[in-house]
């Protein structure tokens, strides 16, 4: 019978990406158990504690986010029925909407972050930094040259 072994750089991506898909998982139990709300509703209110005083449209969001924007105004509705974003018309245009954390987003947010360190001072202790650096190096690495071939073509 014949097998075929992969080699390291198949081996890298495939766990690559089974330690994405693993780790936005382990993302949506913790954050879902602790603060109550998924990694893609947090990712989205995180984006606008990280925006400050600038409001983002949904499309900015979908853009820096990687979703939809559909997925973006699902979690958008569910923020504002749930108390934690305003969404209101766009000053400079009335076809998009400017979202803007409130209070009570904000504090989700904190406590998002916070237990985010937590989940990080584990996977540090269990790995190691040193590891864990040598390893974002190696993917920084490999991410420049992926980028380098979509420039070429």
């Amino acid at each position: 019978m014949l097998t075929h072994e992969r080699g390291p750089y198949q081996r890298v991506l495939q766990q690559l990406h089974r330690a994405d898909l693993l780790s936005r998982r382990v993302a949506d139990q913790h954050l879902f158990e602790t603060i109550g709300i998924g990694r893609a509703m947090f990712l989205v209110l995180e984006a606008l504690v990280d925006a400050g005083s600038s409001a983002l449209s949904q499309r900015d969001i979908a853009d820096q986010l990687g979703l939809t924007k559909a997925a973006v105004s699902r979690h958008i509705a569910a923020g504002r029925d749930q108390g934690l974003l305003h969404a209101d018309a766009a000053p400079k245009t009335r076809r998009q909407n400017s979202v803007v954390l409130t209070p009570k987003g904000r504090q989700l947010v904190a406590r998002g972050r916070r237990q985010r360190g937590v989940a990080e001072r584990r996977i540090i202790a269990d790995i190691g930094v040193v590891e864990l650096d040598h390893t974002a190096q190696v993917l920084e690495r490999l991410c420049l040259n992926f980028e380098s071939t979509l420039r070429a073509h």
